[in-house]
């Protein structure tokens, strides 16, 4: 551990560093491998990336810290050049490696940069070199700029996206021009130029072209990773600086104890490496979007599943607080004599869940199980592995392994968090035994994992030596959970980070859905701009899809967020027995719009559908409003209609790379209407009504 005299004997030293002359190397500028060239100024230590010849950021420097005091690699005099050929996971890269070295204790740094022969994409990471003596950091900025950087068309139709951290408390995409106005609207284009932040990844894109950037990290076991952007005044549409950086916390990485934020876990060794980045240019940003999940799931491949897709039904939805026992065999019957025994989830797998709050002992819990089983269902359970909501410390921990609550805790600022579990504790294996040992008694088939967000929490410090960040920790803890589970359980996590990934089979969209146009609109949303991370999970999870008293416009329109994200789990009250028996209308409803078995057969694929476009937005959420799939067979077009009236449709086929020359549209139709298309030229047309979707399954010829 590095002491204060250390820590200030280092931060002389850099400013000493800082206030050398750069001196000028005779050393080659530039680096180039199949479509990339990475280009080092010696007048100014930054590099520029081009890719086919066309600029794509320029004056780009590293940056870390070293405690409080920022250093950046223009600050260095001596650099050293080094050329390799290397092989990681995505695949054979030329590796060029530019060292920085500095007299004194400051480290050494290694700006690396990965080109393959063949990607639209480089790699690069940043590594301190301590030369013998610990570093210590918590912030490593592998790209950085304060230039005007412009690849994109100079128009209004420029957009950043920014990602959430994670899925709770109804966060939402965003979808920008670089600038704003003054106004509250947060999408209009104006004089003030933006400034956001993005966690983990973001696009830089034109609406019209779909040319656009990807930047983003691609390792998620050490830091959490973010891209802050400014953009332009008025409409110029370019970048005037970007960070894309290891070491974020805010409030959104839920980060906030006692009302400050925690400051990111500090990373020691003898050397320290960023979160390994990609830089991408693609001729569309959506394939870039989808590079990058495919990237990730090289790098650390996800929780495998070769069954069918995913059919349910989840408690929480209409039940809540008020699941029972009676109720949820209940429950299972209606399942399988309205819904199944009609052909619902024929051609998947019905998953039969309870959520918070069941009510239930463990042997109501395993009859319930075996009730499920005997019905040709999978049996679904529900646990928050990281989250205390009892916060006695003093009781003892499930399992018998001789723990108190008192031991399972982290401190923030020297404070216990009462409500918190440290993921990488023995009282903490004790309490994953035990519950996971419970479920497999019973024979649970399924397990939703919520509040998962506290396990990535920064903390003072982690019972297991050597973890030092949240991500640390959540990693250890998640590995552990995951062989505890064994291959038999699926995963489906809630309130969850998007990475690291590899722990589950399915995770949670969105925040809580129910069958409102506003809950439709928000679920979808987060498909508009996350849609991609089918390839870094099986499955994307668009929550329960409750019917309720809703017109009949709403209701398939929440049945066709199943259809477009590939997993259907129910969530209206279905019980017909005990203590909380469901409403015949609703019910009604639920059998109604699972019946259709056209829609069902866009269920079966089990895919998210691709956004049409990114920067049209409509609904109280700012929503794209369609979306499309090419299957083997058929394009398979949905519009949702946010409310926001009936209009009339003239649809470029073209967009959506359709020929309808090859269509078969005598075959086709409207999966709600049996409307059959209407194309004139390349152009579909068609009437959307209020609230009402369409699903349109064009075949080929």
């Amino acid at each position: 551990m590095i002491d204060q005299s250390r820590l200030m004997k280092r931060i002389a030293a850099a400013v000493a560093v800082i206030a050398l002359p750069l001196l000028s190397q005779a050393a080659p500028t530039n680096y180039s491998a199949g479509r990339w060239t990475v280009s080092y100024d010696d007048a100014t230590h930054m590099v520029s990336f081009t890719k086919d010849g066309q600029p794509v950021l320029h004056d780009v420097y590293a940056k870390f810290k070293l405690g409080a005091t920022e250093m950046n690699t223009t600050a260095y005099a001596n650099v050293e050049f080094k050329s390799e050929d290397v092989t990681p996971a995505t695949g054979a890269a030329r590796k060029y490696t530019i060292t920085y070295k500095a007299q004194g204790a400051m480290p050494t740094v290694e700006q690396a940069f990965y080109l393959m022969s063949d990607k639209d994409y480089l790699l690069t990471d940043v590594t301190l070199v301590g030369d013998g003596a610990e570093v210590a950091s918590n912030y490593i900025c592998p790209v950085y700029s304060e230039a005007q950087n412009l690849f994109l068309p100079q128009d209004a139709n420029n957009r950043f996206l920014t990602v959430p951290f994670d899925n709770d408390e109804f966060v939402t995409y965003g979808c920008y021009p670089l600038s704003r106005a003054a106004s509250r609207s947060s999408y209009a284009a104006g004089r003030f130029a933006r400034d956001s932040i993005s966690f983990e990844v973001t696009s830089i894109f034109n609406g019209e072209t779909q040319k656009g950037m990807v930047l983003g990290s691609v390792t998620h076991d050490t830091w959490k990773s973010a891209v802050r952007l400014t953009g332009s005044p008025l409409t110029q549409g370019y970048i005037s600086k970007l960070e894309l950086f290891s070491g974020v916390t805010h409030v959104e990485t839920r980060d906030r104890f006692n009302g400050a934020i925690t400051p990111h876990g500090t990373v020691r060794g003898k050397s320290v490496k960023s979160a390994l980045m990609m830089v991408g240019l693609f001729d569309d940003w959506r394939v870039g979007m989808e590079t990058y999940g495919d990237v990730n799931a090289q790098i650390a491949p996800k929780r495998p599943y070769n069954g069918p897709t995913i059919y349910g039904w989840n408690s929480w939805g209409g039940m809540e607080k008020h699941c029972n026992y009676k109720g949820a065999m209940s429950v299972s019957d209606f399942i399988k004599d309205k819904l199944m025994d009609k052909g619902w989830g024929k051609n998947g797998v019905v998953y039969v869940g309870l959520d918070s709050w069941d009510n239930m002992s463990w042997a109501e819990r395993k009859a319930f199980a075996d009730k499920c089983h005997a019905n040709g269902q999978k049996a679904g359970a529900y646990w928050t592995p990281w989250t205390d909501w009892n916060g006695n410390d003093s009781r003892p921990v499930e399992g018998n392994g001789g723990f108190t609550y008192a031991q399972n805790r982290v401190k923030v600022n020297g404070k216990v968090d009462h409500h918190r579990y440290d993921p990488t504790c023995p009282a903490m294996k004790s309490l994953i035994d035990y519950q996971i040992g419970k479920f497999k008694e019973c024979g649970f088939d399924y397990l939703k994992l919520d509040f998962m967000c506290s396990g990535i929490k920064e903390a003072d410090s982690f019972y297991e030596p050597g973890i030092t960040t949240g991500v640390q920790a959540y990693n250890y803890g998640m590995d552990y959970l995951r062989k505890a589970c064994g291959d038999d359980i699926f995963l489906d996590l809630s309130i969850a980070p998007l990475f690291p990934a590899q722990y589950a089979e399915g995770r949670r969209i969105s925040c809580d859905a129910w069958g409102e146009m506003w809950h439709t609109s928000y679920m979808m949303n987060s498909l508009s701009f996350g849609w991609w991370l089918n390839r870094v999970y099986c499955y994307n999870d668009p929550d329960h899809l409750v019917m309720g008293d809703r017109s009949e416009g709403e209701n398939m329109s929440r049945i066709t967020t199943a259809a477009v994200t590939g997993y259907c789990i129910l969530g209206d009250n279905l019980s017909t027995k005990g203590s909380y028996i469901g409403s015949p209308r609703s019910q009604e409803r639920c059998v109604k719009y699972t019946g259709n078995e056209r829609v069902n057969e866009i269920i079966d694929m089990g895919v998210s559908f691709r956004p049409a476009y990114g920067h049209k937005l409509y609904g109280p959420n700012n929503t794209v409003d369609m979306f499309y799939h090419e299957a083997e067979d058929s394009w398979v077009i949905a519009h949702f209609n946010y409310g926001v009236g009936d209009k009339n449709v003239e649809l470029d086929l073209t967009t959506l790379g359709i020929d309808a020359i090859k269509l078969d549209l005598a075959r086709s139709f409207d999966c709600w209407t049996n409307d059959v298309p209407v194309v004139e030229g390349n152009v579909l047309k068609y009437k959307s009504l209020n609230d009402r979707p369409r699903l349109w399954r064009l075949f080929k010829k």
